[in-house]
């Protein structure tokens, strides 16, 4: 037999091979168990499937969503997903560890459809599960929820959180990983420990009751009990087991050889770069000695370049000059004989004019020769002159090229030379590189002035010493913090508690820094802008918001990053390195982890400025807090100094400057060399600011104070608090000594989180002090017990502290909350000022006073100096604002936080209750600001603790402003206010609890107080929400709790359930009920329920009669008080809308099972109700016996979803339990299926039954065809006197012929109103224009569904309209004018048309005076002609509505036609559309007489809304270019009353 402990000789590394043992032991124990469960789940797969087998689909095709031939696979495909846990994401199985065709078999096919659940590839070869691993064990379990109902615990979805743990599968899952993926292999007695428990729990968990449990299988518990013995050592392995173990290790060591020598074979290449860049620079240097003495050759050709371009330029102008010369001659010699010939032609111009014209052609002749001649001889002057020039000059230039070329082959053959001795010389100047470059710095540092005592090998060393002793000092000095603020001595390790800062940038304009939602997380962002560094960069935050904490941790972080730099670590380091060699410290976030960019900091300086309040040069102030620190010896000190000196000359340095606020500066005036008194910001020798970058922290307010320029201010940044507040307290708790077992710190930490939650604590934990003071207190056992007064009053205390050392006690506190404080009490005078301020500047005339004051506003409060030395700005209650730099602006200020003012302003009403404040200043105040009753929310909070009268008026008054400003629809802004301020009186013991409350709404956390406050507003009451599931525990409340709420455990009463007795509530009107938590029981009936929340409502007596809607959701009733309810609501004056979601329906009757039934119903007046069904198969003899037992309708309006699948025997069953008095009917369904399933069978007779219907309503919404036989047999006959078809949206009504249509009309022999507002697209419209012909109909409308009515056959439509000679009112909605035949019956017209030209308009009146008896008419029509051709083909004229008057002139003087109204009305252009309602129309001109609104008789809304959407764009499909285009757009419209007075009566 083997030993592990003969393996290893480390114990740690012994606990690792332990724990890869328990999971091989462990891995058995599973098989049996997870086998058993796949062969059930694969025979149960296939027991539904019947027929031939499949085995041609392979995956690829499934996941492509091919469809099986056998319709086999795609079955059993949706199997695996609806049993997947991950089910809604796409592909959720794994596709490439199984094989479709496989599927089937009856050896491996169970196998092959688990691997489906294990998302890790590798598995495809496993065929059974002894040889998938124990990770493809656990993850098939993890994500197949068939083993939910076999395991006792919930099983993890998704990665576990705080309140959804992991669960002991996923536990085990991360076991595996952490052991077979073990950097180390090593692990601790702890974890190993953890292990073990883990695996034996999953084990031996029971299971589910009458369901196979690991408990009961044999595997496993023989697993347990193996790992029982490997946890005591005392398992024996034999050999060949251990070599089995061994070798599955020695596996997993030569992988991580393997990256052990890639990690090493990456470092030898990053140090050969290294080399091969050292070597570049050198090169670089080399390259800039040859290029010096390439200057210097090629000065000297420049020179002698130079020397020869003189020549020539010399030569060139000699030249030149000879010509000019000559030129200048020539010319001058032209111009003196012209002279002379001028002269001589000017004296003898008057005596020989006669002369000169009979000889004129002769002398111009002469003189034109002369011309020529002399041109000649000067240009032959001029070109020999030219030619002697040119060659002069390419005899210059071949001997200037001569010489160049000369020239460059002599610097090639230098250049070719050095390079030569460059490369025979490498080596040698590669060893000496050093050694010069050290000399020539040397050199010039002597050049500059800058000589040291320190040699260059002497200050590296030195430096080298210097930041070891800084990063020991530092890692002493921030290696722990205070968590208390209310004891100093209480201080924890920095690491184990910082939580990451929430730091936004602020922008600078102009003096003005606004906060943005810009967040800092690196170190990079906070010290460059825009690549370039900022020197002086500034954080400002509040008190407590934790600015030296993070100074603190960049410290450390620069600490950490510097040592490692300093190690030759053989693991390569990136941007976000932490600690190599360290392996308890992770770091869990990416916020601030960029370490190397703090390595661009040689040195890190941090001081606290209040430590050296009178010192203002920082070199100074780093020697005295700093080097007489670290060193003791004058000597020693001294040589620090310089060297000090040289560095912040020298080297990039980072100077943390902690708490300007608590900073004076004063110099000492007078001495030579001071930079001056009284600074504004510690100062840096201007030898030292060329290097150092400056990070200082400060509350808010000494950025005014100290008026600091925006020149001074690179990156201004503001911190507030951490993110991550519940990871601090976890820290904070894990460092006591009770939580340092983790399970005792999980079970702390839950604690505490369902503590803050419970009483609404989290938004005061951001800031770090405060999360500390409640995180301590509690632990303590010093509970704030929901408390908002008592935590604010300890917050106020260690404030207090800062500015006072003297503690101080209550004999009897005005406050209960004062008790336990200890600062208050000294300071209560101040308090007492501050609370009065509060209070009258929170409630001030102008808002903008309310929370930023100025001097002037606080200097009757009597504060004295407001300096740093005042008690208000010392202890942070009060904090300084930089304002914008105006002329004669005063400092501003504000209150730490606006709560802090809130709390205060509050103690102020309760201190001073005598004045009445409540119905004086707050009463006024929120009369003036409409929304100001929310804002003073957290006032009112407060006042609930501390003086509960006034909260009880001031809840009054917020309640009847709430009810004035919102809709009264389950409103729970409010309702949240008032329950806080309930738990508050309760926390402090507060009696006469009355708040006023109109709205409820509460979750499973709120009801038991929501209850409470209900009880006394039950008269008051207008909504209630409440959502609560049957598993919520609300009910048994712990000691604690009882204790909270103001009551006595050992006397308080346990109850089962809550009750809210409806009786009470005539005023309500909305009450929404959600969850199955909630009970709606009967107050006469004696049943009981385990639900914790029971509704009482008295079916016997009508109650809620102000009642207008009703939500059920999820929630159990009897239909027994359902019924009763539907009974009530039909006796009321009003409509009442029902919804019911989800909602479980119990039946008292034998043989009818209980019932989920989800539909909206409405009641209304007359016994009307209207249904609309929207799942499918919800309407059965259930649901009719449930629902409407006996109850007696009038009109019925039904609608059906496209699911609706409803058996019309059981429809009939509905129609005679809610009475055969049904006189209207409404049935719509968005298909023809249902409908026709419904009551267009040949065998039902639905409507035929119904023997008092007078009114019926169909509509069909969707595209779908109507078996016309059936449609009109379902209809032939009725005694109906009103028929609406509505829709048919592009249905065809098969077999439909004209005489069925006629027949079916013909057969309605009491038919009065026919209404026809079907689609275009129906053929309806090619046989109803014949069928309307002679029916005895008093009213009949016909339109499209959308817009104008396409007519096909307007002359048979007109001769049939005209036969029916009892029509009295018709009305028509069409898209062109058709000409009207219109019957002498005719009472009332409405005519709508999309375009009318004014000579259709004349002939439309024409038709109307030849009545012979008055017809009112409403014409409404757009300013065009429409000529309509078919459907697709439509053509639109735009006329200016101008053309009309003319047409209504004429009207005017006609003896039998009385214009009502004339109006043009123009279509408004806003927002880049044209909008289609009628609210977009304005009128231009109204041409009105008698009476303009008269519409009496002729109003029908409906199809004018439709002839108004009709006139604005539709898009019309054109069948040559195959595209859909914007067609008509009609902008202007006329609207006309016309009253005709007939023939005879004229």
């Amino acid at each position: 037999m083997a030993s592990l402990g003969d393996v290893f000789k480390e114990k740690e590394r012994t606990n690792w091979l332990k724990a890869w043992l328990a999971l091989d032991i462990a891995k058995p124990g599973l098989e049996n168990f997870v086998t058993n469960e796949a062969q059930n789940f694969h025979q149960h797969i296939y027991l539904k499937l019947t027929g031939s087998s499949c085995t041609s689909c392979s995956t690829a095709n499934l996941l492509k969503k091919k469809k099986c031939p056998r319709n086999i696979c795609d079955n059993v495909c949706q199997e695996i997903i609806k049993e997947h846990r991950y089910n809604y994401q796409p592909n959720c199985w794994s596709s490439k560890n199984t094989s479709a065709q496989l599927w089937q078999s009856s050896s491996r096919g169970y196998c092959e459809l688990a691997k489906c659940f294990i998302q890790t590839d590798g598995y495809a070869d496993k065929t059974t599960f002894k040889e998938i691993d124990f990770n493809g064990v656990v993850s098939y379990m993890l994500n197949c929820k068939r083993f939910e109902s076999l395991l006792s615990f919930p099983i993890t979805t998704g990665k576990p959180t705080t309140h959804t743990p992991a669960c002991l599968l996923y536990k085990a899952r991360e076991i595996h990983k952490a052991v077979r993926h073990s950097a180390d292999m090593k692990l601790s007695d702890r974890d190993l420990q953890d292990y073990f428990k883990t695996l034996k729990d999953l084990l031996m968990d029971p299971g589910k009751i009458s369901s196979p449990s690991l408990s009961h299988d044999s595997h496993a518990q023989n697993a347990v009990k193996k790992l029982e013995e490997l946890e005591k050592d005392t398992l024996l392995l034999t050999t060949s087991e251990m070599m089995c173990l061994l070798e599955a290790v020695d596996a997993t060591l030569k992988q991580q050889l393997k990256v052990t020598v890639n990690t090493s074979l990456n470092e030898l290449r990053e140090n050969t770069e290294l080399c091969i860049e050292k070597f570049k620079d050198y090169m670089v240097t080399c390259k800039e000695e040859l290029a010096k003495e390439a200057e210097l050759h090629k000065q000297d050709f420049d020179e002698n370049a130079k020397k020869s371009m003189n020549y020539y330029n010399e030569v060139t102008v000699l030249g030149k000059r000879d010509f000019d010369g000559n030129a200048v001659k020539r010319t001058q010699a032209f111009d003196d004989n012209s002279e002379k010939r001028k002269q001589e032609y000017d004296e003898h111009t008057v005596t020989r004019t006669q002369a000169f014209e009979e000889n004129a052609e002769k002398r111009t002749q002469e003189y034109d020769e002369h011309t020529v001649s002399r041109k000649q001889a000067f240009e032959e002057n001029a070109e020999k002159r030219t030619r002697e020039y040119d060659e002069h000059t390419v005899s210059r230039t071949q001997a200037f090229d001569e010489n160049a070329e000369k020239r460059t082959q002599e610097y090639d053959e230098l250049t070719v030379s050095r390079k030569k001795d460059f490369d025979d010389n490498a080596d040698k100047r590669t060893q000496d590189f050093d050694e010069i470059a050290e000399k020539r710095l040397r050199d010039i540092n002597e050049q500059r002035g800058r000589n040291t005592t320190f040699s260059e090998t002497s200050y590296k060393q030195s430096s080298k010493e210097m930041l070891g002793d800084l990063t020991k000092h530092y890692s002493k000095r921030f290696c722990h913090v205070n968590t208390f603020p209310l004891d100093d001595w209480v201080e924890e390790k920095l690491l184990d508690i910082y939580m990451p800062p929430n730091i936004k940038l602020m922008d600078k304009e102009r003096g003005f820094f606004k906060k943005t939602n810009e967040q800092i997380l690196t170190y990079q962002h906070m010290f460059l802008l825009d690549t370039k560094p900022n020197q002086q960069v500034f954080i400002q935050g509040e008190a407590g918001s934790g600015k030296s904490t993070f100074l603190a941790k960049l410290v450390m972080d620069w600490c950490k990053i510097t040592s490692e730099q300093s190690l030759e670590t053989m693991m390569p380091m990136d941007d976000k390195t932490t600690s190599v060699n360290s392996n308890t410290q992770m770091r869990d976030t990416n916020v601030f982890d960029d370490l190397t960019s703090l390595k661009d900091f040689k040195f890190v300086f941090h001081v606290q400025l209040r430590e050296s309040v009178d010192q203002f040069d920082i070199a100074k102030i780093i020697k005295k807090q700093i080097v007489d620190s670290i060193y003791s010896s004058e000597e020693d000190r001294g040589k620090a100094y310089i060297l000090l000196n040289e560095i912040m000359k020298r080297e990039r340095c980072l100077v943390l400057l902690d708490g300007l606020d608590e900073w004076i500066g004063t110099g000492e005036p007078g001495k030579r060399g001071e930079i001056g008194t009284h600074h504004n910001l510690p100062k840096l020798a201007d030898v030292h600011s060329h290097y150092c970058v400056l990070l200082i922290t400060t509350r808010p307010w000494k950025m005014t104070g100290a008026k600091i320029l925006d020149s001074q201010i690179d990156k201004l940044m503001q911190l507030d608090g951490v993110d991550d507040v519940f990871g601090m307290s976890r820290n904070i708790l894990g460092c006591r000594t009770d939580c340092k077992q983790r399970q005792d710190l999980d079970t702390k930490q839950s604690k505490f989180e369902s503590y803050v939650q419970k009483y609404g604590l989290l938004e005061h934990l951001y800031s770090p002090m405060m999360l500390c003071l409640i995180v301590q207190l509690w632990a303590e056992g010093t509970e704030l017990k929901g408390s908002k007064c008592e935590m604010y009053s300890f917050l106020l205390d260690s404030l207090f502290k800062k500015a006072t050392s003297e503690p101080g006690e209550f004999q009897e506190p005005t406050c209960r909350c004062f008790t336990e404080t200890q600062y208050i009490q000294p300071n209560i005078e101040h308090l007492n000022r501050l609370a009065e301020a509060a209070f009258d500047l929170l409630f001030s005339d102008t808002q903008n006073k309310a929370l930023v004051f100025t001097t002037k506003e606080l200097k009757k409060y009597n504060f004295g100096k407001l300096d740093q030395n005042n008690i208000a700005l010392k202890s942070g209650i009060l904090s300084a604002k930089r304002q914008a730099p105006t002329l004669g602006a005063l400092p501003s200020f504000s209150f730490i936080h606006k709560s802090i003012q809130e709390f205060l302003a509050a103690y102020h009403i309760a201190r001073i209750t005598h004045l009445n404040l409540i119905d004086g200043v707050i009463s006024g105040y929120l009369d003036r600001h409409e929304d100001a009753y929310l804002d003073v929310s957290q006032v009112f909070i407060f006042l609930c603790g501390l003086d509960i009268m006034s909260a009880n008026k001031l809840s009054g008054m917020m309640d009847s402003r709430n009810n004035a400003r919102v809709e009264p629809y389950f409103e729970d802004t409010l309702c949240d206010i008032i329950l806080q301020g309930y738990r508050e009186a309760i926390a402090n013991e507060q009696t006469n609890i009355a708040l006023t409350l109109s709205h409820l709404k509460g979750l499973k956390n709120d009801v038991r107080d929501l209850h409470s406050v209900w009880k006394n507003n039950t008269r008051n009451l207008l909504s209630l929400d409440i959502s609560i599931e049957s598993d919520d525990d609300i009910t048994s409340d712990s000691d604690d709790d009882i204790a909270v709420r103001g009551g006595s455990p050992a006397t308080a009463e346990h109850t089962s359930h809550i009750e809210f007795d409806m009786s009470s509530c005539h005023r309500l009107e909305y009450l929404s009920l959600d969850g199955n938590g909630i009970w709606l029981k009967d107050c006469d009936s004696a049943a009981r329920s385990e639900q914790p929340v029971w509704i009482v409502l008295d079916s016997a007596n009508p109650v809620l009669p102000s009642i207008k809607h009703i939500t059920l959701c999820d929630i159990n009733c009897s239909s027994t008080w359902l019924n009763s309810l539907f009974s009530t609501l039909l006796t009321l004056d009003h409509e009442v809308k029902v919804d019911l979601k989800r909602c479980h329906i119990s039946s008292c009757i034998e043989g009818v099972c209980n019932s989920w039934i989800t539909v909206s119903i409405t009641t209304d007046v007359n016994k009307c109700l209207n249904l609309s069904i929207l799942e499918a198969d919800v309407l059965n003899a259930q649901i009719v016996e449930l629902l409407f037992k006996s109850v007696q309708l009038e009109t019925l309006n039904i609608k059906l979803n496209a699911q609706a699948r409803i058996d019309p025997n059981l429809f009939a069953q509905f129609l005679a339990s809610v009475g055969l008095n049904i006189k209207s009917l409404t049935l719509n369904s968005s298909t023809a299926d249902a409908m026709q399933k419904l009551a267009m069978k040949p065998s039902s007779r639905l409507f035929q039954s119904l023997t008092q219907l007078e009114t019926l309503s169909i509509g069909l919404w969707e595209a779908s065809d109507v078996e016309a036989p059936a449609f009109c047999q379902a209809l032939h006959g009725l005694n109906i006197k009103s028929l609406s078809l509505n829709g048919f949206r592009s249905c065809k009504l098969v077999g439909f012929k004209s005489w069925d249509c006629s027949q079916l009309f013909q057969s309605l022999i009491q038919l009065e109103t026919l209404s026809v507002r079907v689609c275009a697209f129906s053929n309806l419209w090619d046989y109803l224009p014949e069928a309307l012909r002679g029916l005895h109909i008093t009213r009949l409308s016909l339109s499209d569904i959308q817009e104008g009515l396409q007519v096909k056959n307007a002359e048979l439509l007109s001769q049939s309209i005209s036969s029916l000679t009892l029509l009295e009112t018709l009305t028509l909605h069409v898209n062109a004018y058709i000409d009207l035949q219109l019957p002498q019956s005719l009472k009332y017209l409405n005519f709508y048309c999309t375009g009318i030209s004014p000579p259709e308009l004349r002939d439309l009146v024409k038709a109307l005076s030849a009545c012979t008896q008055t017809v009112e008419s409403k014409l409404e029509f757009g300013c065009a002609r429409c000529i309509y051709k078919d459907y697709w083909s439509e053509s639109i004229i735009y006329l200016p509505p101008e053309e009309y008057i003319p047409v209504q002139l004429e009207l005017t003087v006609q003896r039998n036609i009385t214009v009502k109204r004339f109006r043009i009305l123009d279509r408004i252009y806003a927002s880049g559309r044209y909008e289609s309602t009628d609210s977009a129309w304005s009128v231009r001109d109204n041409v009105g007489v008698e009476n303009d609104d008269y519409d009496d008789g002729i109003v029908d809304d409906e199809t004018y809304d439709s002839f108004l959407r009709g006139l604005d764009s539709r898009f019309v499909y054109d069948l040559i270019f195959a595209i859909e285009y914007l067609y008509r757009e009609i902008k202007n419209r006329i609207s006309m009353r016309v009253q005709s007075h007939g023939a005879s009566n004229s």
